[in-house]
């Protein structure tokens, strides 16, 4: 099965800040919990195909900036 991570959280972070957004205001911004969000960071959870693009696109962003497709 194929899984989504991010790549890199600390990029992922950086871009968020770039964009002028909290973890907190971007999660609302895109309707997941902020909790949720934090946890797709940081690595414990993987989340779907939708939820990454929707991410990236809030972003304006490539998907392949922030995620990994990994086995």
């Amino acid at each position: 099965m194929m899984k989504i991570n991010v790549k890199d959280s600390d990029k992922l972070r950086a871009m968020l800040i770039e964009k002028g957004y909290s973890q907190r205001k971007f999660s609302r911004l895109i309707g997941m919990s902020e909790n949720y969000f934090n946890q797709i960071i940081n690595h414990k959870k993987n989340p779907s195909p939708a939820v990454a693009k929707k991410i990236t696109n809030q972003l304006g962003v490539e998907f392949y900036e922030v995620f990994l497709i990994t086995k």
